[in-house]
């Protein structure tokens, strides 16, 4: 080829890296700039090494660029560091103690801020201008950097990851996860530094692992791979974390927080964005408001298969203030909201949700069956799966503890499962919540009369109850739905309407208060050479206090070999040990252990409330361990007025 003239000479000019990013970045398609002559597609390694293309910046701009027709902004990630969202806020969120931090990271914090503490930090964050958008935000707040959509990323696979980078054997990780409780401690000790340049930002991390889902599994594995290795020990700890949706800190259980944070951010009405998020997410309804306003949440409406919260009993039957309350049985079971959904052809779907939005259908044998014959096509129903069991004294209404051992399948129980009804949500296309409770029950005793005489799997029938009008009236009905063998009573306003994913102030409940449903605040190793004995002798339960926080009301003992192996998979899953070292006083001396962040909860009993008079704290006498509540969390725990109120009953008999 000869030379070129002068002319075209001066036409051309260099290209640089640079030109070859801002293509990247303006291109409409990503293809032409992934393929090369004699290849299908330019390698991973190339566009890292030769135009300064990380793996997670090709995923995050393909994203953007489908998303935006082809016009990604050159500012488009802009935003504050992925450390500094880590240090200022994650880590005050997380609840670890000082002791841990510094010794996982190297660094020196104060104690986890207190609940008013917290919500000040959020409040503080959301309004904050730190180069994320309020969904972002609430990804960060809420653990859930896929904002709805499943990650199909577990822990098994991250450590998988980690032993490809290591180059280690699964066993000695198994072995290290052991010693420190939490996978997201194996991500931080993967790295050297605490922090690295040129530093991640916010707006990377979070836009790579939105766009993580649909990616097929080996890229999932090279961009984690590779975002990784740019991570410090604080960055690789909470990227785990997302990852895992295990950096919630809770706030998804205080919707009514969330949704005073959107309403005063839109200038919404609080009570609406409150029931659409009820009725959804908070992600979907931020997107609402953003685009149409607070008009735009009319169209969030209740649908058969789209779970939601239900609504649950604020207080107790000492507290009623307005007559007449409607008083109905209370069973020792477990909630479900049944969904039946039919379409225009007749094929009919249904769905049985716990209080956590979990569908347990099949888990209760004939209950969908017994659903489809619901003279309805669509329909929402609440209630309580409860049991009955026949044995030498006669038929009584099953535990709640029989009911989970009959739908875990053991057998020799015995248990005759039943559903009892007590509200209607839904009916033939109607959201009925607005309604009151009367309207409610009215259609529901007509909805379920037809079934009345026919034979179904699980028996579905609505709960009894009655009116009372004094509060004599109220304990007569307690008595007569005890000496039944039940758990006790709910009262409610007739008048009222269903408050979705809320504590109703009109529903009230009573019931013998033998049991209560306690968190796990410590783990105490076990000294014991029993054979059957398991890794914790014992464990720290504490009450709710009217702040959030936890009161230590003593030691529960007497845990199975096959519990405490239960109990210390779900710690190590939900990697609960916040580093802090304990130690526990008993008869052989004292004993070591460690502090748990409160997730898990127990019901346990007792045989009293014991009181010290120097200091004036309560505790359990001769606490066991009963049962671990899987459908309840932290926040659902008995408050510490409840000891008070039962040591109280004690001392005056």
């Amino acid at each position: 080829m000869g030379a070129l003239s002068p002319e075209t000479a001066a036409a051309l000019r260099r290209v640089t890296v640079d030109d070859i990013r801002d293509w990247y970045a303006r291109a409409s398609t990503l293809e032409l700039f992934t393929r090369s002559l004699g290849q299908r597609r330019v390698s991973n390694e190339h566009l890292e090494q030769n135009i300064g293309l990380p793996l997670h910046l090709r995923v995050v701009i393909q994203g953007l660029a489908a998303e935006t027709d082809g016009v990604v902004p050159s500012a488009a990630l802009d935003s504050i560091p992925f450390y500094s969202l880590c240090r200022g806020l994650l880590l005050p969120l997380e609840g670890l103690h000082p002791d841990k931090v510094a010794h996982v990271f190297g660094l020196k914090v104060d104690p986890s801020p207190d609940t008013k503490g917290r919500e000040e930090l959020l409040t503080t964050f959301v309004a904050k201008e730190v180069g994320l958008s309020l969904e972002q935000k609430l990804a960060c707040l809420l653990g859930d950097p896929f904002m709805g959509n499943p990650s199909s990323f577990r822990r098994d696979s991250l450590m998988r990851l980690l032993q490809s980078m290591q180059l280690t054997s699964r066993r000695r990780l198994l072995d290290r996860l052991t010693q420190v409780g939490d996978v997201a401690v194996l991500f931080a000790e993967n790295r050297k530094a605490l922090r690295v340049d040129p530093p991640l930002t916010s707006l990377e991390v979070l836009e790579t692992l939105r766009f993580f889902p649909p990616l097929a599994r080996s890229l999932k594995f090279d961009v984690l791979r590779e975002l990784l290795g740019r991570c410090g020990k604080l960055e690789a700890f909470f990227l785990a974390k997302l990852i895992l949706r295990k950096a919630g800190f809770g706030f998804d259980y205080q919707g009514a927080l969330i949704a005073r944070i959107l309403a005063e951010h839109f200038k919404a009405p609080a009570e609406q964005v409150n029931h659409a998020i009820a009725l959804t997410d908070p992600f979907k309804v931020a997107r609402i408001l953003a685009a149409e306003g607070a008009e735009g949440l009319r169209r969030i409406q209740l649908q058969p298969l789209v779970p939601v919260r239900p609504a649950l009993a604020s207080s107790t039957t000492d507290e009623i203030k307005k007559f007449p309350v409607w008083v109905e049985r209370k069973y020792d079971g477990i909630r479900l909201m049944l969904h039946k959904s039919t379409d225009e052809r007749g094929s009919i779907l249904c769905g049985g949700y716990t209080r956590g939005r979990r569908d347990w259908l099949e888990l209760v044998p004939g209950l969908d069956l017994t659903l489809k014959t619901v003279p309805a096509h669509n329909a929402i129903i609440d209630g309580e799966l409860y049991g009955t069991v026949l044995d030498l004294e006669g038929a009584r209404p099953a535990s709640v503890y029989e009911v989970y051992a009959t739908m875990q399948g053991e057998k020799g129980i015995g248990v005759n499962l039943r559903y009892a009804a007590f509200d209607l949500l839904y009916l033939n296309g109607q959201d009925l919540t607005r309604l009151p409770l009367s309207e409610r029950r009215k259609r529901l005793s007509a909805l379920l009369a037809p079934l009345a005489a026919m034979t179904l799997p699980i028996p579905l029938t609505v709960v009894e109850g009655q009116l009372a009008k004094t509060k004599d009236d109220v304990n007569r009905l307690y008595h007569h739905f005890r000496s039944q063998g039940y758990e006790g009573v709910i009262t409610k306003d007739l008048d009222g309407p269903y408050l979705l994913a809320a504590r109703d102030p009109a529903w009230a409940k009573r019931k013998p208060v033998v049991t209560l449903d306690l968190a796990l605040l410590g783990a105490v190793l076990a000294v014991t050479t029993k054979e059957r004995a398991g890794m914790f002798g014992s464990y720290v339960i504490g009450a709710r206090q009217p702040d959030g926080s936890f009161a230590d009301v003593g030691d529960v003992a007497g845990v199975d070999r096959a519990r405490d192996m239960q109990i210390q998979q779900e710690i190590m899953r939900e990697g609960l040990i916040t580093g802090r070292r304990i130690e526990r006083q008993s008869s052989s001396g004292v004993r070591p252990g460690f502090e748990l962040r409160p997730h898990i909860v127990v019901t346990v009993k007792f045989e009293g409330i014991a009181k010290d008079f120097t200091t004036g704290e309560l505790s359990l006498r001769d606490p066991k361990l009963v049962q671990i509540r899987t459908d309840k969390n932290a926040f659902e725990t008995d408050e510490v007025g409840a000891l008070e109120e039962l040591y109280l009953r004690q001392r005056v008999g």
